[in-house]
């Protein structure tokens, strides 16, 4: 199958690097969690050059230090991982329904 690597695909795929980074963070596999983040972070520059996501530039800007602070031995941002991974549930829903 050859999905279109539209925003919704990328914003679902985008939520599971998320979902992968906190799992292995949780399982103390560092090399792994930074290599899932590297990964999103080529997502993320995807999802910004896409004409129909210039307007949320901001959001993604946010999500993306969201998304830094996960790894970060100290995180600044309070952001309860459930919270982070619930963010991403619309789209992974919206690209089931839509398939």
């Amino acid at each position: 199958m050859n999905t279109k690597r539209t925003s919704l695909f990328l914003m679902a795929n985008l939520g599971a690097e998320v979902s992968r980074i906190i799992s292995l963070k949780e399982k103390h596999e560092n090399a792994l969690a930074k290599d899932a983040l590297s990964r999103a972070r080529n997502i993320i520059v995807e999802i910004k050059a896409l004409p129909d996501m210039k307007t949320r530039l901001q959001e993604m800007n946010a999500l993306s230090g969201v998304i830094e602070n996960i790894l970060e031995p100290k995180p600044t941002l309070p952001i309860p991982t459930q919270h982070i991974k619930s963010y991403f549930v619309p789209f992974i829903s919206r690209l089931m329904i839509d398939r």
